[in-house]
């Protein structure tokens, strides 16, 4: 299991990612997949993304758990201030609560998941070095 102070510390690493990014259609849905590289201390990350037609999500997985996470979809509830989130939000990964943890973001451009997946990465420190294939969403 992956404690909160190792998310914290890995998030604050700068990573890279050095392929190029590019949404792949799955059924009625769009699909993004990528490895990530800690510069610093070598550990090997997951990006994924998701775009459905009623919610999307991007997250930044350390040893398969989601250690940042944002998603836009109907409703979230939050464990500790039991608050119904609407809006799009991050969940963060805490020891108590894993990733169900969450706060509304104000370092993310919210509507295009272009522009949210791009403010995602820089707020993850993740350094694109490959291209990255907009997608022309709705």
């Amino acid at each position: 299991m992956v404690t909160e102070a190792e998310a914290l510390a890995v998030l604050a690493e700068t990573k890279i990612i050095s392929e190029d990014l590019a949404w792949v259609s799955v059924g009625v849905a769009l699909r993004l997949s990528a490895n990530v590289l800690s510069d610093e201390s070598g550990e090997l990350l997951n990006l994924r993304g998701y775009v459905g037609a009623r919610n999307r999500s991007f997250a930044l997985l350390y040893r398969d758990v989601p250690i940042r996470k944002f998603t836009a979809h109907p409703w979230h509830i939050d464990p500790v201030t039991r608050e119904r989130v609407t809006a799009p939000h991050k969940h963060t990964w805490d020891d108590l609560y894993q990733d169900r943890r969450v706060y509304l973001p104000s370092d993310i451009r919210i509507g295009d998941p272009n522009d949210e997946l791009l403010d995602f990465l820089q707020e993850c420190n993740v350094v694109l070095l490959g291209r990255y294939q907009p997608h022309m969403f709705r």
